[in-house]
């Protein structure tokens, strides 16, 4: 309880007077409608509601482009049908027959049910894991059982769809329980209600969802209601990221597919209007997230892409500086991924997604969303096109293009990309892939998603990763783990006095925000390539500091400058995260590292500066936390960190180098 005052209270504190006036209007309003909804008011449709139109077109359009290259997952589908249900890739939960919507199945804790804005969701002992209670809320697991019975006809996959709405509306009377607390959630869940309507109409013809369950009226203002309250608390001033873009887009695809009156005509023209502008605010022109957090880079051009193909079909199509803006989103994650691997890990990740249509939980989301991109764009066909990809595809009206399956070209890659507005340069060639970020922290004044990994770097060879992000862990629960990775010695950044570059507030918080730009870069015929980048996140002890980082990919060499500007002494420690797998040896006594990977012939070689102390630490909780990496949420394992530590006088420069190719026998250090 005192941890969620504080949170509030440093919330409060980062607010401007717009937007303190704001929040203090709408809490009075909340206070009214508690009253009010307590004692059994809701919102309700002048009209009846009722279908509107089908995302997809007749089953007879697209079954054989599907049949020719996928087959439903019995054994997987059996476990959704019986309630079992993988979450996460990595965490199976069992539903009970008489299914409870307010009981985390994991811990069994069953969350209040009163009025959905006054629950506290942080807190586990009251409402459980509340990223598994809301994922099960999502109603993504009934997505691919609708997918079977519209391929199939089977009504044993229609069933547990039917019977967990009907659960869920009965359950769940308006703006009471733990899925009236956020607004996104409820975008989320009429997103996916829209895919279920619309499969089963796809089969059943136009009633869809309406001509299956038992009470269409309830089923109808449920429906409404959601829209409703998606449309007043919409996330305002500095909670408009990504969670107002998902609101905005699952309200908007709401009243496409739903006939929701006249209210329904409005919200649509609004919300198009809105999301027409909201990618421009929270996408940099040059593509970049201003999250400055990859995967809600990647929520915002999965919910435009959805957008895009939804607009397409409905003849009311979004405009072309939204397309091209969503271009370039898909562009940069593509940049930043090395050939033949997967994106790095840059700022915070939560692992979920707009819709799934496979019962196997999304092994790349990433890959699902760059498919069904490219197929949309460049009218071709990725090899092994993602099922996702397809179904977009279908959506957006590409059966022509799916029947005739042209191959997409390999991309054209060219080194070095420079990302200036977002701050971002990737450097190297075929084999060698490095990623320097000299962003912002993140988006607005609370920075919610952002990591104080200003001037960080990544590194991967022929594909794989040699020195990473260390991801993101934990939201809400074990907040010193939480602080951890987020915090600057956690990436591959240089520390002044064990200090973060910014200040935490909260799980979701920061101020004193450093500002981080790029200042310098280029490349040479000879294979050298350059970038230079600055951070003022310790101005508040006069030191700036500044890292160059030079890359011969002829010689395979990497050369890290770091130049701190200041008086006085300081510790100024030096850390460099190792993806896990990886193992470290010091060579000698020396500053001499070797990298080595189980099964990979490379060896990697560091030359550390000699006018700092070395020290390799793994998986260490005491007396700091230090070598530790999560590749998704919920998970961490142990990995090598190196860190380097020196009190030393400013100003100073410090260089460190990286030899990155194949090493001789004697493991000596090329030259040059």
């Amino acid at each position: 309880m005192r941890s969620s005052l504080g949170w509030m209270f440093n919330r409060l504190r980062r607010m401007g007077a717009r937007e303190l006036t704001f929040r203090t209007i709408r809490h009075i309003k909340q206070m009214v409608e508690k009253k009010r909804v307590l004692g059994g008011w809701s919102p309700k449709p002048a009209s009846p509601v009722n279908p509107l139109r089908s995302l997809l077109p007749a089953l007879s359009d697209y079954q054989s482009l599907w049949e020719r290259r996928y087959s439903l997952d019995k054994n997987r589908l059996d476990d959704l049908v019986c309630g079992s249900i993988n979450l996460f890739g990595h965490q199976k939960v069992q539903l009970k027959q008489d299914l409870d919507w307010h009981v985390d199945p994991v811990s069994g804790v069953r969350a209040p049910q009163t009025y959905g804005k006054s629950i506290n969701y942080r807190n586990a002992e009251l409402v459980g894991n509340i990223k598994v209670v809301w994922e099960l809320g999502r109603h993504h697991h009934l997505v691919p059982m609708a997918v079977a019975y519209a391929l199939t006809g089977d009504e044993r996959y229609l069933k547990p769809v039917t019977n967990q709405i009907e659960t869920w509306v009965k359950q769940n009377p308006f703006a009471i329980g733990i899925h009236w607390c956020s607004a996104l959630e409820l975008a989320l869940r009429l997103i996916s209600w829209a895919m279920v309507h619309s499969l089963i109409a796809s089969r059943n013809g136009g009633a869809g969802l309406f001509g299956v369950v038992r009470d269409a009226e309830a089923f109808g203002n449920a429906i409404y209601q959601q829209a409703w309250f998606i449309r007043h608390y919409l996330s305002r001033h500095s909670s408009a990221g990504n969670h107002l873009f998902g609101e905005l887009a699952g309200l908007w695809l709401a009243c496409q597919v739903f006939e929701l009156g006249e209210d329904g005509k409005r919200w649509r023209v609004e919300t198009q209007a809105e999301l027409e502008k909201q990618i421009q605010l929270q996408v940099f022109p040059d593509g970049v997230g201003k999250e400055q957090a990859l995967y809600y880079h990647l929520w915002v051009l999965d919910y435009a892409l959805f957008l895009q193909i939804t607009g397409r079909r409905v003849g009311q199509p979004f405009s072309e500086k939204f397309a091209a803006r969503l271009a370039a989103m898909a562009d940069f994650i593509r940049d930043v991924t090395p050939l033949g691997g997967h994106p790095p890990q840059l700022g915070d990740a939560d692992d979920g997604f707009v819709t799934r249509f496979s019962a196997v939980w999304p092994a790349d989301p990433y890959k699902e969303v760059l498919d069904a991109e490219k197929l949309i764009r460049d009218k071709c066909v990725p090899q092994s096109l993602a099922e996702k990809a397809f179904w977009y595809g279908i959506i957006g009206g590409e059966q022509e293009t799916l029947g005739r399956s042209p191959p997409c070209l390999l991309d054209d890659r060219c080194y070095p990309r420079i990302y200036p507005d977002g701050g971002y340069a990737v450097l190297g060639n075929e084999d060698c892939h490095l990623v320097f970020d000299a962003g912002s922290l993140g988006y607005l004044s609370i920075a919610a998603h952002g990591h104080a990994d200003a001037l960080s770097f990544t590194l991967a060879l022929d594909g794989e990763w040699w020195l990473v992000d260390p991801g993101t862990y934990v939201y809400h629960h074990f907040p010193q783990w939480r602080d951890h990775f987020r915090s600057t010695s956690a990436h591959n950044c240089l520390v002044v006095d064990g200090r973060d570059q910014s200040v935490m507030r909260g799980p979701f918080m920061w101020s004193d925000h450093a500002t981080a730009k790029l200042i310098g870069y280029g490349g040479s015929a000879q294979g050298e390539q350059w970038v230079k980048g600055c951070h003022d996140g310790y101005r508040g002890i006069g030191v700036k500091h500044s890292r160059e980082i030079r890359l011969n990919s002829q010689s395979g060499k990497i050369d890290i400058y770091d130049q701190l500007q200041g008086e006085n002494s300081h510790l100024i420690e030096i850390w460099l995260q190792c993806a896990p797998g990886i193992q470290v040896e010091r060579q000698g006594d020396g500053n001499v590292w070797a990298l080595t990977r189980n099964g990979d012939a490379r060896v990697v070689h560091l030359q550390l500066d000699s006018a700092m102390t070395w020290e390799a630490l793994r998986g260490q909780e005491q007396p700091y936390i230090a070598g530790w990496h999560s590749s998704r949420l919920g998970h961490k394992e142990p990995s090598y960190a190196l860190r380097g530590y020196a009190d030393a006088a400013l100003p100073a420069s410090i260089t460190n180098s990286i030899h990155y190719n194949k090493f001789f026998a004697d493991n000596s250090v090329r030259e040059g």
